[in-house]
C-alpha cells in the first residue's frame, strides 16, 4: 500500500469516527421553569373620633363653649386588618383664631408623652403599630379657665392628620423611618379592585 493510499484510508476512518461519535451523543436531560407569584402588601389606617359612644371619621362641633369646659374629643388611629406594620405619626394644627404657642399646648396637654414624642411638628408613636392595633393621641381637650374676654366669640379649628409609613426596612424608630422618607411624605392609600402578578 502506497504512502497516498495509506493517507485517504486513515482519513475515511477518521470521518466514519467522528460521525459515529456524533451519533452517540445522548446524554440525561431536564428542563423545567417557576413562575414565581408576587403579591404586595399595603400599609392602610384610618383616623376616627368617638361622639355619644359612635364611632365618626367626621369633624365634631362644639358650641358655646367657655373657659373651664373640657372638650371629649379622642382622635384614634387603628391599622386595618389586612396592613402591614407600620410607624405613625399624627400632625394637630390649629386654625381660625390666633392661639399663641403657649394656648396650644394647653390645649393639648392630655397627650400621653410615653406612648407619643414631639419632633418637629409631629407627635410619634413610639412603637411599630400592627393590623387591628388602635391608638388614642389624646382623649379630651381642657380649655384653659384663664382664657378671659380676649377670646370671647372666637373661634378655631383643631385639625389632625394622621400618617403612616411601613415598619419593616425603614427604620428602628418612627422618627428614623420618616427622616428616611424624606421630602417624598405620605401616600393616601387607594385599595385596588385587583392585584396584578409579577411573574420572574
Amino acid at each position: 500500500m502506497n504512502k497516498k493510499s495509506l493517507i485517504t484510508m486513515l482519513v475515511a476512518l477518521c470521518l466514519v469516527g467522528a460521525v459515529g461519535v456524533g451519533a452517540t451523543l445522548a446524554y440525561f436531560t431536564d428542563k423545567t421553569d417557576v413562575s414565581n407569584k408576587v403579591t404586595m402588601g399595603h400599609v392602610d389606617i384610618e383616623l376616627f373620633e368617638t361622639q355619644n359612644g359612635d364611632e365618626t371619621a367626621e369633624g365634631l362641633e362644639f358650641k358655646n363653649i367657655v373657659p373651664g369646659d373640657t372638650l371629649e374629643k379622642d382622635p384614634t388611629v387603628r391599622v386595618a386588618g389586612d396592613s402591614e406594620d407600620c410607624f405613625v405619626r399624627v400632625k394637630v394644627e390649629f386654625t381660625g383664631f390666633a392661639l399663641t404657642d403657649a394656648d396650644k399646648a394647653a390645649l393639648l396637654d392630655d397627650i400621653d408623652t410615653e406612648v407619643w414624642t414631639y419632633v418637629d411638628g409631629y407627635y410619634y408613636h413610639n412603637a411599630k403599630m400592627t393590623a387591628e392595633e388602635e391608638a388614642k393621641l389624646f382623649e379630651e381637650v381642657k380649655i384653659p379657665a384663664t382664657w378671659g374676654n380676649a377670646y370671647a366669640d372666637a373661634a378655631f379649628e383643631i385639625n389632625v392628620y394622621a400618617e403612616a409609613i411601613q415598619a419593616k426596612n425603614t427604620g428602628e424608630t418612627a422618627v428614623e423611618a420618616f427622616a428616611n422618607l424624606g421630602e417624598a411624605g405620605a401616600e393616601e392609600y387607594v385599595a385596588k379592585a385587583s392585584t396584578a402578578d409579577i411573574h420572574g
